[in-house]
């Protein structure tokens, strides 16, 4: 039996892995740890961010409410604007050198020339920083302006809870300021538009009365009023426009300030557009339509073409359409989408017109031979300088003949002079020839059946007058209105026709300088001849133009009367802090 071994023992083998685990989990105890700390500053930084940024939101709808409440204040009866017949004693301004003489600031921002406590400097009104630079005008409370806008718009605090405080103080700089007419020519008053720019500041605080965490935001915003012209436009439409034809359908501008159309010349004023003219420009002369605008393919528009909203069927029962047609190269400016432009009143005439007032196919001048021009009374104001020499003298009363149906006209709104119609086919030798008064604002007026011209019939008006015509208003053959001067010498202000019927014809060589508006009518313009040509603007119910008859406009007529709403704000931005 062999001999038992013996049993040998050996240590264990020690491995290579050994430890590790202990390693693994410290570096998972380490990058736990990273983690755990990113977590709280990353929640840290979200709180953080989130607490900033509500702050920064309050600032910034604190100084919101800086610029709203400072369009609220220059609506205000606390705020009082320099009038018109102020303007050049405390503005830098220049007329504008049209039969309105309406003024414009020369710069911007606007000087103060005089009355302000630094002259020579920008108006401002300021509650930030600085010094306000404001005439010395009190408002209807007898208050300063410039103590009031201190009073009512530095460091106003507004209050949300006990927590949520801040305070808003606000600056204005006057950017422009220019007069308008308002009102309906020639019942036309002045007021100014003013242009600010405003700048708020808003600070949040946190607690009322606290020296808390704060925030600051600027927001600046230009604040002024809509003008909206009664004629702002070459051609209007209160349903349709369609313009077709040949090239010579066109739409200009002039400014009546700076001369004549063309430099007078009316071989320029008939024909095609070209703006390379004197005094001819290839911008502003819109044309509109609350309906539809049609442009032929030869037509050109200097200015845009504004379509609105839509509009209900004329009067003829035809569809007004909705919307532009027609290529974009025929309008110099832009498409654009418009208000709806309510229609002004026809004219109206006292019961029995034209009843025994007379009618005149031939030679005359209207009114009857007045020589000395009557100064005093009802009678408007003419200058002998328009009255014409050949007028034999005649008496200051009404004699048997005057135009009227009976003894009680006499030229003003209230009494218009009254004819039953007055109808030319003839020569020069039998123009009837009609005197205005001195200026836009005093016109003579006359109530006219109907109107109509024709062959080589001239209508010649001196001065400046206000035709209301009742039935038929047909102007074409050689038709002139303005002719005294000439057609182009005038300008188109100076003759308002208003037209209460349905129907117009405009055309042939006629030439026409004349701001026409007929609500009810549809108005024909052109065809027929190689001279006529329009001056100034028409507003009608739909309005046909065709062939080679241009119109001109009057870049002065955006002044001529119109409506001026509240301060808005028109533009807004934020300053980065």
């Amino acid at each position: 039996m062999p001999a038992p071994q013996p049993i040998v023992h050996r240590a264990p083998r020690q491995s290579a892995d050994q430890g590790i685990a202990l390693i693994l989990v410290m570096l998972a105890l380490v990058v736990l740890s990273v983690l755990a700390a990113a977590i709280v500053f990353t929640a840290r930084s979200e709180t953080m961010a989130s607490y900033n940024y509500k702050m920064n939101t309050q600032a910034d709808y604190l100084a919101k409410a800086g610029i709203q409440q400072a369009t609220n204040w220059f609506r205000s009866s606390k705020y009082q604007a320099v009038s018109p017949s102020q303007a050049s004693t405390y503005y830098g301004v220049t007329s504008d050198g049209s039969v309105f003489n309406l003024y414009t600031a020369n710069t911007t921002p606007v000087q103060c020339i005089s009355g302000c406590p630094s002259n020579n400097a920008a108006v401002q009104l300021m509650g930030i920083s600085g010094t306000s630079n404001y005439p010395n005008l009190t408002n209807a409370a007898g208050v300063p302006v410039a103590t009031e806008f201190s009073n009512d718009l530095v460091n106003v605090r507004v209050s949300g809870d006990n927590n949520d405080s801040g305070t808003f103080s606000v600056n204005a700089v006057l950017l422009n300021y220019q007069v308008v007419n308002t009102g309906t020519a020639p019942a036309l008053s002045t007021q100014a538009v003013e242009t600010w720019l405003i700048t708020s500041r808003g600070t949040w605080t946190g607690a009322a009365g606290q020296n808390g965490p704060s925030a600051t935001a600027v927001e600046k915003a230009i604040v002024q009023p809509i003008y909206t012209p009664t004629w702002g436009n070459a051609l209007y439409g209160f349903c349709s426009v369609t313009m077709q034809g040949s090239s010579g359908v066109c739409t200009d501008a002039f400014n009546s300030a700076f001369g004549q159309y063309g430099g007078g010349n009316k071989s320029v004023a008939s024909g095609a557009c070209n703006s390379s003219s004197s005094n001819v420009i290839d911008s502003g002369a819109g044309v509109g339509a609350n309906g539809s605008v049609t442009l032929g393919s030869n037509v050109t528009v200097a200015g845009n073409v504004t379509v609105g909203p839509g509009a209900a069927a004329s009067a003829g029962g035809a569809a007004c359409g909705n919307g532009y047609n027609g290529s974009t190269s025929s309008v110099l400016g832009e498409v654009v989408n418009g208000p709806q432009k309510t229609p002004p009143p026809a004219p109206t005439f006292r019961p029995g017109f034209p009843g025994s007032a007379p009618s005149y196919s031939g030679a005359v001048t209207l009114p009857v031979n007045y020589s000395p021009w009557p100064t005093t009374g009802n009678f408007p104001l003419v200058p002998p300088s328009v009255v014409p020499s050949n007028s034999p003298p005649f008496p200051a009363n009404l004699p048997q003949g005057q135009p009227c149906m009976d003894s009680t006209c006499s030229g003003t709104a209230q009494h218009p002079y009254e004819i039953s119609s007055i109808s030319l086919s003839g020569g020069t030798s039998s123009a009837v020839n009609l005197i205005g008064g001195p200026d836009v604002l005093h016109p003579v007026y006359y109530d006219i059946g109907s109107l109509t011209e024709s062959g080589k019939g001239e209508m010649n008006v001196s001065g400046y007058v206000v035709l209301n015509v009742q039935t038929t208003l047909s102007i074409t053959g050689q038709g002139i209105t303005n002719g005294i001067s000439g057609v182009v010498d005038i300008p188109p202000e100076a003759v308002v026709i208003n037209f209460a019927g349905t129907s117009v014809s405009l055309g042939g060589n006629g030439a026409i300088s004349a701001l026409i508006n007929a609500p009810n009518a549809t108005v024909t313009v052109g065809g027929g001849g190689s001279k006529g040509y329009m001056v100034g603007s028409i507003q009608a119910n739909s309005i046909s133009v065709q062939g080679g008859y241009p119109v001109h406009y009057d870049l002065q007529l955006n002044r001529a009367g119109g409506t001026i709403g509240v301060p808005i704000t028109t533009a807004y931005s934020r300053q980065k802090m």
